[in-house]
């Protein structure tokens, strides 16, 4: 069963993905984006796991524009450095959840937790002077 779009009431939705441009800040980003769109007047609706599916990219691309570690580049970082998220966490004055956020794309880490895993990312010695006393990885690096 069809169901009439809800936007110009004539058009049916239709299930399938299409190329969506997003601008911020001047600049543009193209992503493939999944909902139902209805055949006549183009609207669409977006249901959770549609979002979810294009969020990650949206804000590694925002966090880029911004000067921000992506999501991936946080990974990258914390795995260099040998930390677990939890270490990970307790260094940059986060809890686990939110550190685990910023490396699955669902949250953007402050400006201040990008410029310091970018210093121990060019500097991994300092990350003695961070570590809580008593880690076993404190001797790693």
């Amino acid at each position: 069963m069809n169901k009439k779009c809800p936007f110009c009431k004539t058009g049916f939705l239709e299930r399938k993905t299409i190329k969506e441009t997003y601008t911020y800040k001047g600049q543009r980003f193209e992503i493939e984006q999944p909902g139902e769109f209805c055949t006549l007047c183009d609207e669409g609706v977006l249901n959770a796991n549609d979002l979810k599916s294009t969020e990650k990219q949206i804000r590694d691309f925002q966090a880029k524009i911004d000067g921000l570690l992506t999501s991936s580049e946080i990974l990258k970082v914390r795995q260099k450095l040998k930390l677990s998220q939890k270490q990970a966490a307790e260094i940059c004055g986060n809890d686990l959840n939110t550190f685990s956020r910023y490396e699955r794309g669902e949250a953007t880490p402050q400006r201040a937790i990008s410029n310091l895993l970018i210093i121990l990312n060019n500097h991994p010695e300092l990350l003695l002077e961070l570590m809580p006393s008593g880690h076993e990885n404190r001797a790693l690096c």
